[in-house]
């Protein structure tokens, strides 16, 4: 059994960006930037400080989005999920690699009205324009 599990972020939590701490602080090492594989969509959150975007799977969209990949000891994944929270949630992400790891998601009722960013790329895409 692995003494780690990989996490994809696709937001706050990325290298440089106010979030990080929460994997650092947990022994997570970067792995490596990559991009989901198409078939996702990315949000601007409303109300959330700091700012933060949401991910949904839909099989119909043609988009990949940028994201990074973590690195964290498995005895440490309890105290990182704790830290997380709705609408935002960990599930599986498919990677552009067609690999599958853990990553965060994003409850759909959450989006209602909420601005769609997927054109951008990804978070960092978006908060250049922002």
């Amino acid at each position: 059994m692995s003494k780690t599990i990989q996490i994809a972020v696709c937001g706050a939590h990325m290298s440089g960006l106010p979030l990080n701490h929460q994997l650092t602080e947990l022994n997570a090492t970067f792995v490596k930037a990559t991009k989901t594989a198409k078939g996702y969509r990315l949000y601007d959150i409303p109300g959330k400080i700091p700012a933060r975007p949401g991910m949904v799977r839909e099989q119909k969209s043609e988009s990949a989005l940028e994201l990074e990949v973590w690195s964290m000891p498995l005895e440490n994944f309890g105290a990182f999920m704790v830290q997380i929270a709705s609408p935002l949630c960990i599930g599986s992400v498919i990677l552009e690699d067609e690999s599958v790891v853990y990553g965060f998601l994003c409850e759909s009722d959450y989006l209602i009205g909420a601005k769609e960013i997927t054109q951008y790329g990804g978070w960092r895409g978006y908060l250049e324009v922002k």
